[in-house]
């Protein structure tokens, strides 16, 4: 019986350890601003995402590759957003500014108002979540980006969790690897 108990009390000890070892859903998707925004500018490939409703997840899916570039301007409460997205057998290029209220970003894309925030996330990766209105369309979705493209399993089980923590469906898109970045007309003239 004294041995039962004492392999009961180690394995509820055990239980516990691993429970507060493992990051709750409040902790995976807290909304964060980095002291230093270096950490967030520059370059980065998107690397997996999901979409919500279902037709806004499968335009998503026409996505084939895509990076965007953060960058600082004059006010410190507005990041200039690029992108260049190979869609639909062609290059779609933009860019706007966002403005930084706080912990979240507001910005007009592609005749959508968006609005999230970052994630906390894995070392050199970038994630963001928003919510979008096109007129009477109204959506969201979770995008992941890393500075190569590449990314970790553990950190891509580690995104599984946030999204399922947003209530995302398992529906997830990710970039293939194959499918060449579009050019950047700011690399060329720089060379």
């Amino acid at each position: 019986m004294t041995m039962d108990f004492h392999v009961f009390v180690f394995l509820m000890a055990l239980a516990s350890l691993t429970a507060a070892s493992a990051p709750d859903c409040q902790e995976l998707v807290k909304p964060y601003m980095p002291e230093d925004l270096k950490l967030v500018t520059g370059k980065w490939v998107y690397t997996m995402g999901v979409g919500d409703p279902i037709p806004y997840h499968h335009a998503l899916g026409s996505l084939k590759s895509s990076w965007i570039e953060l960058s600082p301007t004059s006010s410190s409460q507005i990041v200039a957003l690029r992108w260049g997205d190979h869609c639909f057998q062609r290059c779609v290029f933009g860019e706007v500014n966002a403005t930084v209220s706080g912990l979240a970003t507001t910005f007009r894309k592609n005749l959508s108002d968006h609005k999230g925030h970052l994630l906390p996330t894995c070392p050199d990766c970038l994630l963001w979540t928003d919510s979008f209105r096109n007129g009477d369309f109204v959506g969201r979705n979770i995008l992941l980006y890393t500075r190569t493209g590449k990314i970790d399993p553990n950190d891509v089980e580690l995104f599984k969790k946030q999204a399922e923590c947003l209530n995302f469906s398992e529906r997830f898109h990710s970039y293939d690897n194959k499918t060449e970045m579009c050019p950047d007309s700011k690399d060329t003239e720089q060379q």
